[in-house]
This record gives C-alpha cells, sequence and structure tokens, in this order.
C-alpha cells in the first residue's frame, strides 16, 4: 500500500505547479477569475491524498475521511458551477468542465466505496485504487487550470505590449525606437 501512496504523492506533485505571482504579473494574477478555482482545484488533490492515508493506516479516523469527502464533494460541485462559501466562480471553458465531469463521475462511484468502509473495515484495496485514478483525473483538471491561466497571462501581456506601443493617442510607436 505504500507504493500506491507514493504513486498518489508524485501525481500530486507533477499535476500541480504552484502559482507564484512576481511584482511585474501581480495584477494579471489578481484579475484571472478562475483564480480562486484553481487553487481550490490543487487543494483537491491534497484531499485525495489525506483520504488515501487515512485508508493507508492500519486504523482508519472514520471522522476525518468523513469531513474529507464532504468538503472534496462540495468543492467539486462548486468547480463545477459555483459555490459563494468557497467564492468558486465556476468554469465555463468546455475542456475543464469534460474534465471534471470525469472526475465527479469517478468521485460518485468512489464515494459508495468510501461509505462501505465507513460500516466495515473491507475493501481498502479498491478505495485506495480509485482515489489514485481519481487523483490522476484531478492531476489532469489541475493542468487543464494551469493552461488556461498562462495562456490568460500570455493574452495579458501581449494586450499590455500592444496598447504600451500604441501610446496614450493610439498612434503606433516605432519598434526601432526601444532598440
Amino acid at each position: 500500500m505504500k507504493k500506491i501512496t507514493k504513486l498518489t504523492i508524485l501525481a500530486l506533485v507533477l499535476g500541480a505547479t504552484s502559482i507564484e505571482a512576481t511584482s511585474a504579473d501581480y495584477a494579471l494574477t489578481t484579475k484571472y477569475k478562475l483564480l480562486n478555482d484553481m487553487k481550490l482545484a490543487q487543494k483537491q488533490q491534497a484531499l485525495i491524498v489525506s483520504m488515501n492515508q487515512s485508508l493507508d493506516s492500519k486504523v482508519i479516523d472514520i471522522k476525518s475521511l468523513k469531513k474529507s469527502k464532504e468538503k472534496f464533494t462540495k468543492v467539486l460541485l462548486g468547480l463545477t458551477s459555483g459555490n459563494r462559501n468557497y467564492k468558486l466562480k465556476g468554469t465555463r471553458i468546455p475542456m475543464i468542465k469534460t474534465k471534471l465531469s470525469e472526475v465527479q463521475t469517478l468521485w460518485k462511484n468512489e464515494l459508495k466505496v468510501l461509505n462501505n468502509i465507513e460500516s466495515s473495515n473491507v475493501d481498502k484495496e479498491q478505495a485506495i485504487a480509485g482515489l489514485n485514478t481519481l487523483m490522476i483525473k484531478m492531476s489532469e483538471a489541475v493542468a487543464m487550470y494551469n493552461k488556461s491561466y498562462k495562456r490568460y497571462k500570455q493574452s495579458s501581456m501581449l494586450s499590455s505590449i500592444v496598447n504600451r506601443h500604441l501610446g496614450s493617442n493610439n498612434k503606433p510607436a516605432l519598434a526601432l525606437n526601444s532598440l
């Protein structure tokens, strides 16, 4: 089981890249509408790892597992359709929405297995395997959020460069002047 936990943590590391705002792109990070959604999608991965570690221990902490399941469910729903309590906007980007739909399908199946574990300590292996599959799909969704954010930054930077060269009079500036 430790091998499965290591694979899960590896998927978490590979799927999530940290969001670092430098002073040059601070304005960009604050204007990206899905920034909080992206951060909470990354935290979903941490919840999966937490649930996996709970199952991997000799004695399952049912209370902790239940809290993690409830939070994961609420945030996952919020990522697709929004949630005021978590300040989630919900995505309209088809690629991300499709991936989150896949995650929801996997999560519904995983919930059934996890609920059986709460009543009896059976199917641990099946639950851990399901969480690992869920982690892979969630990592793919996080990667899509990151890709969307990078596109947003590129578009904003390009727009900023164009506006700077147009100047306040909307007259194009000569590119040779910057040499």
